[in-house]
């Protein structure tokens, strides 16, 4: 009867090397001027309420349930990727439309993916 060898421990010959870590991706945010601000949304449970775009390519996040996550975006065209720390990296397409006036109030429209964000951009006269 023969004994087979078991193979679950490395050989003596064998060196078990540890894997390096990837070093952390910095990502650098881009936004257009048109896009900075303040753009209000949703408010039904689990939702952004509020997206807000900084000059500088940031962006802050604010939930309907009081999360609030920030971190770089960068715009590409018609895309926008969301880089949050600890959250999800997310591409969505955006479009900004101009909604007509309203008792003298005008308004644009930012859609996300099908989600509506709304900010006023000028007065009455």
């Amino acid at each position: 009867m023969s004994v087979i060898p078991s193979t679950s421990a490395p050989l003596p010959s064998t060196r078990v090397v540890p894997t390096p870590s990837a070093p952390p991706v910095t990502v650098v945010g881009s936004v257009p001027a048109r896009l900075v601000g303040e753009w209000v949304g949703d408010t039904k449970p689990g939702r952004i309420k509020r997206i807000t775009f900084s000059a500088e390519g940031n962006c802050t996040l604010q939930y309907s349930s009081g999360l609030v996550m920030r971190g770089p975006v960068v715009v590409q065209g018609s895309l926008m990727t969301f880089s949050i720390p600890g959250g999800p990296w997310r591409q969505v397409t955006y479009r900004i439309e101009r909604l007509d006036d309203l008792y003298g109030y005008s308004f644009e429209n930012l859609i996300l993916d099908g989600s509506s964000y709304v900010r006023q951009v000028g007065g009455a006269p």
